[in-house]
């Protein structure tokens, strides 16, 4: 069992693994890890605090495979993305003479760089800690029951798994030979997010020898845009994440148009006083001609200055208005628009529930405070009229549409920032790996740590602060 505690510093998110006698009998290994940056697994370092050998392995802007599946299901397109890369990176393990039977592939420590669906495996040198069946129990229990070729291929794989003499490589193998012969279909759009470049693969390695046709393979996979779990395949019916998306596509739509029109007036106010303008100057050219040309007297000089001034106001207030109406007003309107906006920067949630039947005469009854509580996150900001709807949970939010069951607009939030979930009567929230941090009345909580909350509990997320009701 691994003794496993997570650290956030000022910029980093590490998974913190200590000792259990492995990492100090197999030096080779555990330096072959630590002093190269080998694709595919998570980039660890070397500390020894106290005399003791700990291995900091960092997890920043990535989530684990049991935070990403919560509530979700796997299709055959993750399916095949995940084993092609597990393949991957198994056979850098052998360039390095390192045994990929000790790759950790429990759910909890496989992460995953959402926003390019690539997968960082945790690598510990005791061969005992793989536990291979414990993932095939997971996919046995997140596999897409309507995806019949995914059930199909993981029934394979606890076939697999199951017998006496079995080895990873089959599996890795038999994913292998069948994408090669084509047996699968390639995948298509999701349509959540940006589909990453072709230029997008594992982090800089110092490894350079890689199996071309692999590389080239989960290459090809993200240029078509598969990003892996949690996205386009999950089967999430609990909320609707692109009417959001669409309303800010329309929101701008409008907003240009509004520009446009504004735009608009603007020119046509200056085309009428151009003519205005054109005779100001006019006239202020010749009186300065006629000053320059004739001897003229103290009272002709004087009467000529005035005009001048006339001429001058008259154009100055003019440019004045102009500005005023134009552009102080856009000015005024854009801030008014924003302050409008703040209410709708929650994706929608869920409605009220119903409201109770009228109590009947008699003696009280007591109502756990779970059963009268609203559930729900009330926002502590005055500009932001919204809310985050606990009554179906478990419940993910973040900013990234797709990934996440609320999607919250703003910039301070993480792309997957935390989860709330339900265990009996009570409620927790998990942070996520975020950045910015997750806290309950002013405690920051450690990255994948759990706080149970309570009414009157003050949350923040980023720079957001809710107080529980």
């Amino acid at each position: 069992m691994l003794d496993v505690k997570y650290y956030k510093d000022y910029r980093h998110n590490y998974l913190i693994l200590k000792d259990n006698g492995c990492l100090s009998e197999n030096v080779y290994q555990r330096k072959m890890v630590t002093e190269n940056k080998i694709r595919g697994l998570l980039e660890s370092q070397e500390r020894h605090i106290n005399g003791e050998i700990l291995l900091y392995c960092e997890i920043t802007s990535r989530q684990s495979l049991l935070s990403i599946c919560d509530g979700k299901s796997i299709g055959m397109e993750q399916l095949r993305t995940f084993f092609l890369q597990l393949k991957m990176v198994n056979d850098l393990l052998q360039k390095f003479l390192l045994d990929g039977n000790c790759l950790v592939l429990q759910p909890e420590y496989i992460f995953q760089d959402i926003e390019t669906g690539e997968y960082s495996f945790l690598y510990y040198p005791d061969p005992e800690e793989g536990s291979f069946a414990g993932l095939v129990e997971f996919l046995l229990a997140k596999v897409d029951n309507e995806d019949m070729e995914a059930v199909e291929t993981v029934y394979k794989i606890a076939d697999l798994a199951g017998r006496e003499q079995f080895a990873m490589d089959e599996v890795l193998r038999w994913f292998q030979d069948d994408w090669g012969r084509g047996g699968w279909r390639r995948p298509q759009e999701t349509g959540f997010g940006k589909a990453p470049s072709p230029g997008n693969g594992f982090h800089d390695t110092a490894c350079q020898e890689a199996d071309s046709t692999d590389e080239g393979r989960i290459r090809e996979e993200n240029r078509r845009g598969n990003r892996g779990y949690g996205y386009g395949e999950f089967s999430d019916q609990s909320c609707s994440l692109e009417k959001p998306s669409e309303e800010k596509v329309s929101g701008a739509g409008e907003g240009a148009g509004n520009e446009g029109e504004r735009d608009g007036v603007t020119r046509k106010r200056i085309l009428r006083l151009s003519p205005l303008w054109a005779a100001g100057a006019a006239g202020i050219c010749v009186l300065l001609w006629l000053r320059s040309a004739y001897s003229l007297s103290y009272q002709e000089e004087t009467f000529l200055m005035a005009g001048l001034f006339v001429i001058a106001a008259v154009m100055a207030g003019s440019v004045l208005w102009l500005v005023y109406s134009c552009f102080l007003k856009k000015t005024y309107e854009r801030r008014t628009q924003e302050d409008r906006g703040e209410e709708s920067r929650f994706a929608p949630t869920y409605e009220s529930m119903p409201a109770p039947a009228a109590a009947e005469a008699g003696n009280t009854v007591y109502i756990p405070w779970m059963e009268n509580c609203e559930n729900k996150l009330y926002s502590m900001d005055g500009k932001n009229k919204c809310h985050i709807d606990l009554g179906r949970l478990p419940l993910t939010v973040g900013k990234l549409a797709g990934a996440v069951d609320m999607v919250i607009d703003e910039k301070s939030v993480s792309r997957m920032h935390a989860k709330f979930s339900r265990t009996e009567n009570n409620v927790y929230i998990t942070d996520l790996n975020s950045t910015n941090g997750t806290f309950r009345n002013g405690m920051r909580l450690l990255p994948n740590a759990s706080e149970r909350i309570e009414p009157g509990d003050e949350i923040r997320l980023g720079k957001l602060k809710f107080i529980y009701r």
